[in-house]
């Protein structure tokens, strides 16, 4: 019963690790085309809760940290709580809405409560709604928290009402501080004689035990790697505050698609690179030189599998790529992105790391807790660039259309910089979260990002609708310098 609720050693850690300064919630700000009814949407929500257990319940910890908490049936649950009101002045314009995503992004959800709230905003932009999500990480990663909006929101404007509940059942109060204790030290003993019974088989196959053994050194060893060689100080990496500010930016996604398709790499390579040509006019504003600086970004990577779809909880690894902020080419640099990026993952980085993390839930949870706060004071990035996919296709709320997913993902201890990516739809939204007091100007940054991706699309030869056009004269002599061996680069398309 307890173990299928029990949380793994990567959401305990996000869980474990939330502190001043470090708010482990992931969000979203979703503009809606018209307004929205608040108390159809308290109907609507609640009409859906029984599709989505873990938002009613609240999490249980085990007594001086001996087992990972587990997720309880909160016997208090109540929805008004979590889903909230508010009305913006007029006139409603972006700059309220960004203001006031921040300061909702900035407070800490209820840990007496299940790890989410949303909230409606109503007067923006006149007689239009917005909705600001906040969810726990320790209950969703990036993937899931995108399957999780095809259970919130319909992909249609009239959709079919949602299943019946079952039954109704009784709520039982929590577990007592002693159940907990005793029903963790069973399913200690379960983990313990599976673990034992995995490791007797493993060692009547010599040869599968010396892959095994190989593959736990190949782990250690690019995470030491990682920790020993420190990534560049930046304006951005410093202590970071309890302040939090959002501003995003959105193109369509056509137009990125023809740039990968001219220059080469991936849609998220291209975003990289105009990410560290911002990156690289940022430090040359405040003073630091960039030159042949190369910054470290941490990518997490979706792990889940299609069987896995709407399970909830973090099902990631990383990758830790260069920005190559220190190149000046544009088509340099972007192939730099790409190659990069392109030889981490043919190593395997993405999988040395998350056997690093299986290896960690070997260790008692009682010594994984302090090991995670080594995190906090030796993380080895520069910033965070998270890219998922988002829906292909519009969703609605109340027959109104989501006009725009802006994905927020929270910052680390020293990292006062992160950058998130969602695709929706025909668009492409880019959202920098920041602590304002190590990025003051983080709307000229999001310009910056703007500026880089329109620099790629004109090198590129696209036109703004996407589709491609000829190249221009110092594209087609830039070709021809690169195949007669003189200076100016030449972009190798990527798989």
């Amino acid at each position: 019963m307890s173990s299928a609720r029990r949380m793994s050693a990567l959401d305990a850690a996000f869980f474990n690790l939330e502190r001043r300064g470090q708010l482990l919630h992931v969000g979203g700000v979703y503009t809606v085309e018209g307004r929205l009814d608040f108390e159809q949407q308290l109907a609507d929500l609640a009409a859906r809760l029984h599709l989505i257990p873990r938002y009613v319940q609240r999490v249980v910890r085990v007594p001086f940290g001996l087992a990972h908490p587990t997720w309880e049936p909160d016997p208090h649950f109540n929805l008004r709580r979590h889903v909230l009101h508010h009305v913006l002045r007029p006139p409603g314009d972006d700059a309220q809405l960004v203001k006031l995503a921040g300061r909702l992004f900035a407070q800490p959800l209820d840990r007496r409560r299940p790890l989410w709230e949303l909230h409606q905003i109503d007067g923006y932009r006149g007689d239009r709604s917005a909705l600001v999500a906040k969810v726990h990480h320790c209950m969703i990663d990036g993937v899931s928290g995108v399957q999780l909006l095809g259970v919130i929101f319909d992909v249609t404007p009239k959709p079919a009402p949602p299943p019946p509940p079952p039954p109704a059942a009784d709520v039982p109060p929590l577990p007592s501080a002693l159940v907990q204790l005793m029903v963790a030290a069973r399913d200690a003993l379960e983990v313990g004689s599976e673990r034992a019974r995995q490791l007797v088989a493993l060692v009547r196959q010599p040869a599968r035990m010396l892959d095994e053994l190989a593959l736990a050194r190949d782990a250690v060893a690019e995470l030491l790697q990682l920790l020993l060689t420190p990534p560049p100080r930046t304006p951005f990496n410093g202590h970071v505050s309890i302040l939090r500010r959002v501003v995003w930016a959105t193109v369509p996604l056509a137009e990125v698609k023809a740039i990968r398709n001219r220059l080469g790499g991936t849609v998220n390579d291209v975003v990289l690179a105009a990410i560290s040509s911002a990156l690289r006019a940022y430090l040359e504003r405040h003073g630091f030189l960039a030159d042949r600086v190369e910054l470290r970004a941490m990518l997490p990577v979706n792990i889940r599998t299609p069987a896995e779809h709407l399970r909830l909880g973090n099902r990631i690894s990383m990758l830790v790529a260069p920005l190559p902020v220190g190149i000046y080419d544009p088509l340099e640099r972007l192939r730099q992105v790409a190659a990069a990026t392109a030889q981490l993952k043919g190593r395997g980085q993405a999988a040395h790391l998350s056997r690093a993390l299986e290896l960690l839930e070997l260790l008692p949870p009682v010594i994984q807790r302090p090991l995670g706060w080594l995190q906090v004071w030796a993380a080895p990035i520069n910033t965070i660039c998270t890219n998922v996919p988002g829906p292909a296709v519009s969703l609605y709320s109340q027959g109104k259309r989501i006009e725009t997913l802006v994905p927020i993902v929270p910052l680390a201890q020293g990292v006062g910089l992160a950058f998130a990516i969602l695709s929706y739809a025909d668009t492409l939204t880019v959202c920098l979260t920041t602590d304002p007091a190590l990025v003051p100007d983080d709307e000229g940054l999001r310009d910056l990002v703007r500026e880089g991706l329109e620099e790629l699309r004109s090198l590129a030869g696209v036109e703004r609708s996407g589709r491609r056009i000829g190249a221009t004269r110092p594209e087609r002599q830039r070709r021809r310098d690169a195949a007669a061996g003189r200076p100016g680069g030449r972009v190798v398309p990527v798989s």
